[in-house]
C-alpha cells in the first residue's frame, strides 16, 4: 500500500514538472528586441494637444546619429560622418532608416524641436522593414517652453541583425 502512494506521488510530481516545463516559453525576446535583416524604421509622429493641425503648430525634426549621444555638447562635437539620418519634412510626421549593414554599436535617435508654438504629443514606432516586428512608445509630452530645445529620447543598440531599442 505504502507503494503505491509513493508511486501516486511521485507519478504526479512527474505530471506537474512536465507540464510546468512545457508550458515556459523558450527564446522569450523583448518586446523592444527586433531581428531584422534589412533596416530598422523610424517613424516619428506627433499631435498638438488642441487638435490642431500639428503642421502649423510644432515643426519636430528628427536625427539618427552614432554613439550614444545625451547632450547638446556631444552632439556638437560628432563628426557630420557619424550622421546617419537626417528628417526634417515639414509635416507631423517624420520616417528614416537604419539599415541592417550598418556597424555594429550604440546610435541615438535625437529629436529637434525646432519650432513649437503649441503643446503636444509625439510617438517614436520603430519597425523591422522585412521582419514587420514593432516597438514603439507613444504620448510623450512636449510643451512651447522647450521650443529650440534638443531632446534624446532614445539609445538603439546594433548587434548583428539585432536592434535594442531603449528609451531614455
Amino acid at each position: 500500500m505504502k507503494i503505491s502512494k509513493i508511486s501516486f506521488r511521485l507519478g504526479a510530481i512527474l505530471f506537474v514538472s512536465s507540464v510546468l516545463f512545457a508550458c515556459k516559453k523558450k527564446n522569450d525576446v523583448p518586446a523592444n528586441e527586433i531581428t531584422e535583416s534589412s533596416a530598422l524604421e523610424i517613424y516619428t509622429s506627433w499631435s498638438l494637444t488642441d487638435n490642431s493641425s500639428a503642421t502649423v503648430g510644432a515643426d519636430i525634426d528628427v536625427l539618427l546619429v552614432k554613439g550614444n549621444i545625451t547632450s547638446e555638447s556631444q552632439l556638437a562635437a560628432l563628426p557630420i560622418s557619424d550622421l546617419i539620418d537626417y528628417s526634417d519634412n515639414d509635416s507631423d510626421f517624420e520616417t528614416m532608416n537604419l539599415p541592417s549593414s550598418l556597424a555594429d554599436g550604440d546610435y541615438s535617435v535625437i529629436l529637434d524641436y525646432y519650432d513649437i508654438q503649441k503643446a503636444g504629443k509625439y510617438t517614436i514606432r520603430f519597425k523591422g522593414t522585412a521582419s514587420g516586428k514593432i516597438y514603439s512608445f507613444a504620448d510623450v509630452a512636449f510643451a512651447v517652453a522647450e521650443d529650440g530645445s534638443t531632446k534624446f529620447p532614445v539609445r538603439i543598440t546594433k548587434s548583428g541583425q539585432k536592434f535594442t531599442v531603449s528609451p531614455r
